[in-house]
């Protein structure tokens, strides 16, 4: 019995990270030909942008994509980051799980496997090697390096082919792999659409882009702003687990309980750690080493009971309102938008994440489906696109549960709306390792419900007054092309010349617009002001109500009563001639009537 145990674990083997997802790309995210090609534009163009930003230095990326034959592609991208030094470049691209991402920080990447992902695939579907040209800064000099390696998928790092010193003339790096078995399409999913919407998340960037056909697509940037790098936060009481607590213990050099605990969790305190060791009955001066998993179980439970403040959001960095509306009129050229950043919240009670949102209305704004404007939803986390899974994602669930009919939108479906949400957090919680979808949490849920319905309030109003010019621009209209051949008409009915009515027509025009559309007239408004005006200053008497401005408002009643003397001596003349008339005209009747008597 026992040899046929041993026989079992004959073939016991130990898998690298390298030859689990060769097995397990999927898990990367490459599955499918069209979003395996987006996933390596995803994962090159953000590791460029994370590169230049904590350079200080506004991105720009140059793309070329070459197809060698069907479903056979070389990808050339090169950035202006500050470039990888040599010792760092086949760790960076042949090495999974490593990298510069693994702080409680806010980062567009987290796990460490994006570059090497995208070499293990080409290596997979291609057997080709990368190439990389890398220009860095060392000692304040210039140095260049152009390699050739492939990755040992065995042992997890760099196998290096070629090695060539190269002279640039600036900073940055340029890889070029081969790809088999992918796709580019210009679908919602595809590559291009990918750059589109990469750049209404981050507008401080420039993307020029040579498609297959060498179309060549030029995105400029709309801002001038490289944005403030986010700082690493620590952990919040309410967000570890006991785990969490008992690898801190084992792996810091702390000397006791309340020392480790005061500098490895935010808003916790010197006062705090003492209630913690009055409830448990746990000393707080032993060393973090002998700490037992009871121990780290009863001090979880204890942040359970206790209140906390919430945890610091200075770590987070968000788009920003004006900067987000910038993105979107620069690439989806709408007649309406509107952006809003919500307060900084919690999840999970420990992880603080921020909402962003913004709606387009018209222009560009939209899937364009058969010459048909359709709603677009773009979801983001950390400015970065998530363009799949996006029917088990928490922003979609959010989205699709507000009744748009509630804001003027009877068919939000085939209405020209593009929606804009992005999740800023230390810790986005993604539901898989592909990282395209965020999980359902209810505060995530409820935020992204409330800035989306706070901004669908202004779309509702930017609509109804849009509705209501243009159907004072249709009745204006009609009532124009009518009236002038009413008037012509009657003209030729009466045998007379026709009257300019051109003044006319437009003071009747306005008032017959203004009462179908149940306003007031600009020129009875302005009646109705003084008329107001008057009765608020003046009693039945002309006098002035308001002692305090008497001789001012006696004036204005005055001015509006008082006859002049020059008045009263033309109407006395006015009267005579009245007179005179009247007396001509019996004595004219008179005389008539005197002739037919005789």
């Amino acid at each position: 019995m026992s040899q046929q145990a041993s026989e079992l674990f004959e073939n016991f083997q130990e898998l690298t990270p390298s030859e689990f997802f060769r097995k397990n790309k999927q898990m990367l995210g490459f599955s499918g030909k069209i979003r395996s090609l987006t996933i390596v534009f995803h994962e090159l163009i953000t590791n460029s942008f994370d590169a230049a930003e904590e350079a200080g230095i506004l991105p720009e990326i140059n793309i070329d994509l070459k197809r060698v034959s069907k479903e056979h592609y070389i990808l050339r991208h090169a950035d202006n980051g500050p470039g990888i030094p040599e010792p760092f470049i086949m760790k960076v691209y042949c090495t999974m799980f490593a990298g510069s991402k693994f702080r409680n920080i806010q980062s567009r990447g987290q796990q460490g496997l994006g570059c090497s992902g995208c070499v293990l695939l080409s290596q997979m579907t291609t057997g080709k090697p990368a190439r990389v040209i890398s220009g860095y800064m060392e000692d304040s000099e210039l140095k260049g390096v152009k390699l050739k390696f492939k990755m040992d998928v065995k042992k997890n790092v760099g196998l290096l082919m070629d090695r060539e010193e190269v002279k640039l003339d600036h900073t940055g790096v340029c890889i070029e792999l081969q790809f088999k078995d992918v796709s580019y399409s210009m679908a919602e999913q595809g590559a291009f659409e990918y750059i589109r919407r990469t750049m209404i998340a981050n507008p401080h960037a420039k993307i020029t882009f040579r498609d297959p056909s060498g179309h060549k697509y030029i995105f400029n940037r709309a801002a001038d702003v490289v944005p403030v790098l986010p700082k690493e936060v620590l952990p919040h009481p309410k967000g570890v687990t006991a785990d969490d607590i008992h690898f801190m213990a084992k792996h810091t050099d702390k000397r006791s309980y309340k020392s480790m605990l005061t500098s490895s969790l935010s808003r916790m305190s010197s006062k705090r750690v003492k209630e913690i060791g009055e409830m448990t009955g746990i000393d707080m001066k032993k060393r973090p080493k002998d700490m037992k998993w009871e121990e780290a179980e009863a001090i979880v439970k204890c942040f359970d009971k206790m209140k906390f403040m919430a945890p610091p959001s200075n770590g987070l960095i968000p788009i920003g309102s004006e900067q987000i509306e910038k993105g979107i009129r620069q690439i989806l050229k709408p007649e309406f938008v509107e952006t809003i950043t919500r307060k900084p919240v919690t999840y999970k009670g420990g992880v603080a994440f921020i909402i962003e949102a913004g709606i387009a209305y018209g222009g560009e704004a939209g899937r364009l489906v058969n010459d048909q404007r359709k709603s677009e939803i773009m979801r983001f986390a950390n400015r970065v696109p998530l363009t799949f899974d996006q029917g088990s994602c928490a922003i979609t669930e959010a989205l699709k549960s507000i009744d748009w009919k509630r804001y003027g939108i009877k068919d939000f479906e085939n209405s020209p709306i593009t929606l804009f949400v992005n999740m800023i957090s230390t810790q986005i919680p993604y539901l898989s390792t592909g990282k395209q979808s965020i999980a359902p949490e209810p505060e995530i849920l409820h935020e992204v419900r409330q800035a989306t319905m706070t901004l669908a309030r202004k779309l509702q109003k930017h609509i109804k007054r849009k509705k209501a010019d243009k159907e004072k621009a249709m009745r204006s209209k009609i009532f124009e092309e009518i009236v002038p051949v009413i008037i012509e008409e009657s003209a030729a009915l009466g045998e007379v010349e026709v009257p300019d009515y051109t003044k006319v027509l437009s003071k009747v025009t306005k008032r017959a617009i203004a009462e179908l559309l149940g306003e007031v007239p600009e020129e009875e408004e302005e009646e109705e002001e003084d008329e107001a005006l008057i009765m608020e200053e003046l009693d039945e008497y002309g006098y002035a109500v308001d002692e305090e401005q008497s001789n001012l408002k006696k004036e204005k009643s005055s001015q509006r009563f008082a006859v002049s003397e020059d008045d009263l001596i033309y109407e006395e003349r006015m009267r005579e001639q009245e007179e005179a008339k009247e007396a001509a005209k019996q004595a004219k009747k008179a005389k008539k009537a005197k002739e037919e008597g005789e």
